[in-house]
């Protein structure tokens, strides 16, 4: 039996907490801050808990609640549960779990503010930080005794366990908040939450933990090497959270490196994270991670691999809530079975997930979600639902502001009914389509963007059997990429006129549309003219776009006899 596979009230998940908290057992609390997550999220302390619950069970929820937040990208869920934490241990006069409250919120703004999120109600990181300072400098073990500001011999060593642990935590993640922060105004802050954590961590952190602040202090200096030395003397600790540790920072230094094998490592190291949190019964503890190694292998196309870590962490952290972490995990599961041949799966998923996505901030994750579901709909034959799925894409481009992938979703969706014969709601999408470019019209691009949709509408109706409606669209393509200097495209869009005019029997047009083709190639740039490879002007058996219109083009004159 796996250590998710149980199900402990909420009471016992929160007296196990505390418990392991206070012995320093990283494992079980990783554990259980999962096990909170995935079973007890939808939980209310004020009416599951007993009335006489003891006040720490009911700080515990909070911090457990926050941590579950922080892991899932849940940042204003995660900011009011440390601020109801802060207050219950406060209330309580448990002032070492408030200054840890601190250091919490300090690493909520800083992620807050990296991910470009505007949380109302919580103040800069900066200045959060200038406060947690305040705050460890002016604990006092004792009512009645000094400060810590005030008697430099208050350590962990002498500190309660509780107060030494919150202490040793709270230093440590100010001065992870100072490196990373890393502005002026947070600069001179980073030497004091070295000295507080040096202080406070003798003795109430594990040697591994103080091993890997070195390590990432190390890397912040810029002695990449001897961080990467310290953090991989780490990798054969007996504890698995180390060893998770580990391979985190140091998939954090191959990914800032300039190596050329550094994407590989990133991937080794991450993918090793995933695996321990599996192990551990953590999933949300590694979700994140396990997220980016997927990514990693969808890019180099190993989608088996991908697919096999994705479900494995979808399946361990059923009950989860829906959050952007689990959003990111199933786009990429999605991506992965579809890259194995799952294209009903990825399909479903992919549609499923853009549903939610709907819903938050991440337009660029619900723009993926429905590419990759237009893929899928379209590879298995699905036509109707991609153009679908492409006039959803369509609407969330417009309100973006993108008005040209906006059109261009509309006529890939044209493309998609014109698959299944539906001529009228193809040249339906067209025109819309077209109305969304004309709204551009400050835009210099616009004639080749109207070249481009004359183009594409000509072969519509060429394929509706509408030779004069193709051949009129294919002459206002050509004017149009002539109007924009694309000499190229004009030419064989001239070309494409007298094909037709031929097949209508129309000599004398085809004639004057070969004439109007010839003039635009003579304008292409030398640069991009085809090579001389048999004594005529660049044009047989040259390769390129501009060789193959030039062969067209004395195809046809060929055909005239000319």
């Amino acid at each position: 039996m796996s250590p998710q596979s149980s199900q402990p009230s909420l009471v016992d998940l929160l007296q196990a907490s505390v418990a392991a908290t206070s012995v320093g057992d990283h494992a079980a609390s990783w554990r259980l801050t999962s096990q909170f997550g995935t079973q007890h999220w939808l939980s209310d302390p004020d009416t599951d808990l007993p009335a006489d619950a003891p006040a720490h069970l009911r700080t515990e929820f909070h911090v457990l609640r926050a941590a579950v937040a922080d892991r899932l990208e849940l940042h204003e869920e995660a900011a009011e549960a440390v601020f109801e934490w802060r207050h219950l241990a406060r209330d309580t006069g448990d002032h070492a779990s408030a200054v840890l409250a601190n250091s919490a919120l300090c690493l909520v703004a800083m992620v807050v503010e990296s991910d470009g999120v505007d949380l109302g109600a919580l103040p800069p990181a900066a200045h959060l930080l200038e406060d947690l300072q305040g705050s460890v400098m002016s604990f006092r073990p004792v009512p009645e005794g000094p400060t810590v500001a005030e008697d430099p011999t208050i350590t962990g060593d002498i500190l309660p366990r509780h107060e030494a642990t919150c202490l040793s935590l709270a230093a440590m993640g100010g001065l992870t908040c100072a490196t990373s922060l890393a502005t002026p105004e947070t600069a001179p802050l980073r030497p004091v939450f070295r000295e507080l954590a040096d202080r406070f961590t003798v003795g109430s952190v594990s040697p591994g933990d103080r091993e890997l602040t070195r390590a990432q202090q190390l890397h912040a200096d810029g002695e990449v090497e001897a961080a990467v030395e310290v953090a991989s003397g780490m990798l054969a600790s007996a504890s698995p959270t180390t060893r998770y540790e580990a391979h985190d920072l140091l998939g954090y230094f191959a990914l800032t490196s300039d190596d050329s094998g550094s994407q590989t490592a990133v991937l080794e190291h991450w993918r090793q994270c995933a695996e321990i949190a599996l192990e551990l019964g953590a999933p949300l503890e590694g979700m994140h991670r396990a997220e980016q190694a997927c990514q990693l292998l969808n890019a180099e196309g190993d989608y088996a691999e991908a697919y096999d870590l994705a479900v494995r962490f979808d399946d361990a952290a059923a009950g989860a809530p829906v959050s952007p972490a689990v959003l990111n995990l199933r786009a990429v599961r999605a991506r992965a079975a579809i890259g194995v041949g799952n294209l009903d799966e990825g399909l479903s998923l992919a549609v499923a997930t853009a549903d939610w996505s709907m819903f938050t901030p991440d337009s660029e994750r619900t723009l993926a979600c429905l590419t990759m579901a237009c893929v899928a709909a379209s590879t298995s034959g699905q036509h109707v639902v991609t153009a679908g799925l492409l006039e959803r894409s369509c609407a969330l481009y417009r309100d973006l502001d993108r008005p040209l992938a906006a059109a261009q979703a509309l006529r890939t969706g044209a493309r998609e009914h014109l698959n299944v014969g539906d001529t009228s709601r193809a040249v339906e999408l067209m025109e819309r389509s077209r109305r969304i470019l004309e709204e551009t019209d400050d835009d210099p691009m616009l004639s080749w963007h109207l070249g481009d949709w004359n183009e594409d509408m000509s072969a519509i109706w060429e394929d509706a059997g509408r030779e004069d409606l193709a051949l009129e669209y294919a002459t206002r393509a050509a004017e149009s990429f002539t109007e924009a200097r694309d000499h190229s495209s004009a030419a064989m869009n001239w070309v494409a006129a007298a094909s037709l005019y031929l097949e209508r029997g129309e000599d004398s047009s085809c004639d004057v549309a070969l004439d109007r083709a010839h003039g635009e190639l003579l304008l292409v740039p030398e640069e991009t003219m085809p090579e001389v490879d048999d004594g005529f002007d660049g044009t047989e058996g040259a390769e390129g776009p501009e060789g193959s219109v030039w062969q067209a083009y004395r195809e046809l004159r060929h055909l005239r006899g000319q």
